[in-house]
């Protein structure tokens, strides 16, 4: 009987072990031979180290070559958890250094982790007093930092990078893809304690570094433009202003500048209304200086001519129940004065005979109300109501720049049409994009975009303009000594959050193209509330002049032969 049980315990005995022997040889097979790559796979991974080589950010220059931004190395400082000895004591050297909270700083090295960024980019003078208190588990990594050499040069328009290169504003962010290149590898060994072993280093792929943007701004012109916009800026304390220069017939933006501005190499310290590059993001009624865009509608419609005459109501003219009112009250002014002495009876009446539609297509055919499609984000597009929304008053407001909005950009892009025969420019600001070889990989070229007018009602209409700026006119202030400049002044109320028009809040305006008749800079100025005086002729056109004479010695402009004052 017992040897029965002992027969019966060791079958049992003998198939367990049987059953755990193909159990075994099963698990051995499937990780030796069907699961075989992904362990192969997981111990190259603890014996590798792949380090990522980060490229270059490309360059950012301007039409002469001039660097406006650019990568710089510098170090940053991180902190090896695990190694650190006296956390509370390493913060509290390290904070008065980098100007760091202590109580955060020891939070940080108080945590699970083994790595954590005490502090990135840092100055040499904080790498050296770090260096010097040679605490473990303290080191330094390199990196880039963004550099714009300029400061407040073109500040809005340039944008600024984040703490890890990559774009988040103007330039920086619209041509982040092509500036910020591709990241390279390098592959190299590591020891029982998963520390780099260089010898066995190998270099897989190699970083391709960004490419190079060149720009149609001029630094020199744009030094000028920050200067004047900074002064009437300041002598008007002014809510904003900017200065804006294009060549019309090629639609190259020379000069952006804006106010108030910041220093981005201390983009942190930047206040929102700091950022906005107003050129493109601020829609605006422009006042007076739109009364050029149905001038040439109506000339353009032969509605009338330069010598015809209108009868300006002696300053009082009852529209739709609503009285219009002239700054000043003149009686019958020809067509040229009209536009001479900016009477808001006169174009109003002038956009009776032209008619709504007529006015509405001419509008559209100058980019009113659309998107310049400047190479720049944030642009806004104008507003232009479309006909089934005027109002009984709409024809009349419309003629003196009042129901309609438009960028800065969108403005002076406009007017540059009367400047290039007719025909509606996109405005660019980027010449052409380059590798870090200097090979040319796009070209950005004249691009039309419409005919506004015909070539022969631009010139025609630059001849009524060429009289604002003459003794007579309202911008007067911007005439420049041996040169010949067609122009338009503005001074545009601001609507009240409540509705209606302000009678404490203006904008001053000046828009103006030189030498003429083949014009080759025009240039817009706005300077938003300033305070003290507003009136467009006095506070914007003073800019234009100062501006304009400085840009001419520069560019070597000289007034076309039959233009030229003796």
């Amino acid at each position: 009987m017992i040897g029965k049980i002992h027969k019966i315990r060791s079958a049992i005995l003998f198939s367990l072990l049987l059953v755990c022997g193909f159990v075994l040889i099963g698990r051995l097979f499937y990780l030796q031979c069907i699961n075989h790559p992904v362990y192969a796979s997981q111990a190259r991974d603890q014996h590798r180290h792949a380090g990522r080589i980060s490229p270059r950010r490309g360059s950012i220059l301007d039409c002469r070559g001039n660097i406006l931004a650019s990568s710089v190395d510098c170090l940053s400082l991180y902190a090896e958890i695990p190694r650190l000895e006296n956390a509370a004591g390493a913060a509290a050297a390290l904070a008065p250094i980098l100007q760091l909270d202590p109580e955060e700083l020891e939070k940080k090295f108080s945590g699970s982790g083994w790595f954590v960024w005490v502090k990135r980019h840092l100055s040499e003078e904080e790498v050296a007093a770090v260096s010097a208190l040679s605490l473990p588990g303290i080191n330094f990594r390199k990196e880039m930092r963004r550099r714009y050499p300029k400061e407040n040069l073109l500040t809005q328009v340039l944008g600024i990078t984040d703490v890890d290169g990559n774009g988040i504003e103007g330039l920086e962010l619209r041509f982040d893809e092509q500036l910020r290149g591709r990241p390279g590898w390098l592959i190299s060994e590591k020891d029982s304690r998963q520390r780099e072993v260089r010898w066995f280093r190998s270099q897989n792929v190699e970083a391709i570094d960004g490419c190079n943007l060149i720009l149609t701004v001029d630094e020199v012109i744009q030094d000028t433009a920050e200067e004047e916009v900074e002064a009437v800026f300041q002598k008007y304390q002014a809510n904003w202003a900017t200065v804006l220069v294009m060549e019309p017939a090629s639609g190259k933006i020379l000069a952006i500048a804006n106010r108030p501005t910041a220093n981005p190499n201390s983009s942190s310290r930047f206040r929102p209304d700091c950022r906005r590059n107003r050129a493109v993001t601020d829609r605006i009624e422009p006042g007076s200086t739109f009364k050029v865009f149905p001038a040439a509608a109506a000339l353009e419609a032969g509605v009338v001519g330069l010598d015809t005459r209108v009868y300006c109501e002696d300053g009082a003219f009852v529209i739709a129940g609503h009285v219009l009112h002239d700054h000043r009250p003149h009686g019958s002014l020809s067509f040229e004065e009209i536009i001479q002495k900016s009477s808001n009876i006169g174009m109003a009446k002038v956009g009776m005979l032209l008619g709504e539609e007529a006015l509405y297509r001419s509008l559209r055919d100058f980019g009113i109300g659309g998107l310049t499609g400047v190479d720049l984000p944030g642009e806004v597009s104008g507003c232009l109501r479309p006909l089934s929304r005027w109002s009984g008053l709409s024809l009349r407001s419309i003629t003196m720049g009042h129901e309609v909005d438009i960028t800065p950009l969108g403005l002076l892009s406009a007017f540059s049409a009367l400047g290039n025969g007719g025909i509606l420019l996109k405005p660019r600001i980027v010449e052409r994009i380059e590798n870090s070889s200097g090979q040319v990989l796009q070209r950005f070229g004249r691009q039309v975009r419409g005919r506004a007018v015909s070539p022969e009602t631009a010139r025609r209409m630059l001849s009524v303009l060429k009289k604002v700026v003459e003794a007579g006119g309202t911008g007067r202030r911007a005439a420049i000594p041996g040169f010949s400049v067609a122009g338009k002044t503005g001074t545009a109320q601001k609507l009240e959050e409540g509705g209606g028009y302000s009678h404490s809040r203006y904008r001053s305006l000046f828009m103006g193209m030189f030498p003429f008749p083949r014009p080759r800079i025009a240039i817009l100025v706005v300077v938003d509330e300033p305070s003290r005086d507003y009136y467009g002729g006095t506070v914007a056109a003073p800019v234009f002049r100062r501006v304009a004479e400085r840009i001419i010695p520069y560019l070597d402009l000289e007034p076309p032969q039959e233009e030229a004052v003796l």
